[in-house]
């Protein structure tokens, strides 16, 4: 038995403090751990989330089974069976104030058999995570006694580096040692944009914007003949707005690109429409503007003032360039004295849901969707992350005065590929990528 093994039975015996910052520890060396915290490490109900971080960019919470003088009997190995089942209960009860794990890790000082983690495992994956680790004393000993785990090991269990050890953690991380001032800058620098971004995200927004990537021009995907359209509903209604649904479609086709080819230097007259549509609840503070308007204001086809939460607050029409393969949309615009749209803070749009629906001669195309707001690129997916399935024509939200019917097109909806019925904006756990547009 090596020393670390005989360590990681007794030397944290009733020392749950040290037992939860070790295993924080040892899970920030392993690959894919990222912002890691403790929850409760001096004890206290913590909802069955000894850690907090992520794996991978997804959210999982890890729990520390440990036992005092540990063996691998019987009587330990259900115990911490016990405490798996347990543990993994806390983590998924529904609460308020807890988001929902997509992972679940969990270490212990107990040896566990093959079958007894399969077992373990199949519990959790059972419980619709995505991801699960146990990590037993054995994992924890191979850990502790690489160049990865050395300093843990002597900060935690009082085990010095033998001589040959030194060589081996000097020979792997003096290239790491060095760089540490340059990465201090770096951590400086990942600060000054997280403050900045979230000074910025309690201004207004001016521009919303979808762009979508197709993997070949528009007139060799659909003829130039398309219709587009995101929808953006906000978790809590800022100051009445609940919504925004923009997007646009094709307006008229004259031309395609050899005809255009055959007239350089004159413009195409092939054409495209925007819209935005906002649904505002009524007589809040955003809608009293159209309050007055009553009988002028409009709605999308098909609906009538009955449904007068939905009302058209932007449009525009312009060229339609069909040998792109770029289709972009704009919601909002920059105020002049006062503002023509209903809006909202930047990071209000935090935790929102978003839903695409198009016709299906550009959903078959579509290699990627990005969604920029307030400078930053809130929303970027590519087809891994896409599903389609059929759409609706009361799903969309088409001016009255455009073409587009429910027999123009087939319809399709884009959802996640995850069993999840819709995108989400994440603007807390990782400050979004800024752009500048000058």
């Amino acid at each position: 038995m090596s020393e670390t093994d005989r360590r990681l039975k007794d030397q944290l015996n009733a020392n749950q403090a040290k037992r939860e910052r070790m295993c924080l520890e040892i899970l920030s060396v392993q690959e894919g751990y990222t912002e890691l915290q403790p929850r409760l490490p001096k004890g206290g109900p913590d909802g069955g989330r000894d850690i907090q971080g992520f794996y991978k960019g997804e959210l999982f919470f890890g729990a520390a089974g440990f036992v005092n003088d540990a063996t691998d009997t019987d009587e330990h190995r259900s115990q911490i069976q016990r405490k798996f089942s347990e543990d993994l209960d806390n983590a998924l009860k529904p609460k308020e104030d807890k988001p929902t794990p997509k992972g679940f890790v969990f270490l212990t000082n107990v040896g566990l058999t093959p079958g007894i983690i399969g077992e373990l495992k199949r519990l959790a994956y059972g419980r619709g995570l995505g991801y699960c680790e146990i990590l037993d004393r054995e994992r924890l000993r191979i850990i502790l006694d690489s160049n990865r785990g050395y300093a843990i090991r002597f900060r935690y269990l009082d085990i010095s580096l033998s001589d040959a050890e030194q060589k081996d953690f000097f020979s792997a991380w003096a290239d790491g040692i060095t760089s540490l001032i340059g990465s201090g800058i770096k951590g400086i620098d990942q600060t000054t944009k997280k403050i900045q971004f979230l000074l910025e995200s309690q201004l207004l927004l001016d521009h919303l914007v979808t762009v979508v990537k197709l993997d070949a021009s528009i007139w060799e995907v659909c003829k130039g003949e398309f219709f587009f359209q995101t929808m953006l509903s906000l978790r809590v209604h800022a100051q009445g707005l609940v919504a925004f649904y923009f997007g646009g479609g094709t307006d008229k086709i004259v031309a395609g690109p050899n005809e255009q080819k055959a007239h350089p230097g004159e413009l195409t007259k092939n054409s495209q429409y925007t819209f935005g549509f906002s649904w505002i609840i009524p007589d809040t503070e955003q809608y009293l503007p159209y309050k007055e308007l009553k009988g002028k204001l409009q709605y999308p086809k098909g609906r009538s003032e009955d449904r007068n939460e939905h009302i058209m607050t932007a449009s525009s029409h312009g060229i339609l360039e069909v040998e792109k393969d770029i289709l972009g949309f704009t919601m909002l615009s920059e105020p002049f004295l006062v503002r023509f749209q209903p809006t909202c803070k930047l990071l209000d749009l935090h935790q929102s849901m978003v839903l695409f629906d198009c016709s299906k001669e550009i959903a078959d195309h579509i290699s990627e969707i990005t969604i920029f707001g307030g400078g930053y690129e809130l929303l970027k997916l590519d087809r891994s992350d896409f599903r389609f399935e059929q759409g609706s024509f009361e799903r969309l939200n088409v001016p009255q005065d455009q073409k587009h019917e429910a027999d123009s097109h087939e319809w399709i909806t884009i959802r996640p590929r995850r069993m999840t019925s819709t995108f989400s904006i994440e603007l807390m756990h990782k400050t979004p990528k800024r752009y500048d547009w000058d």
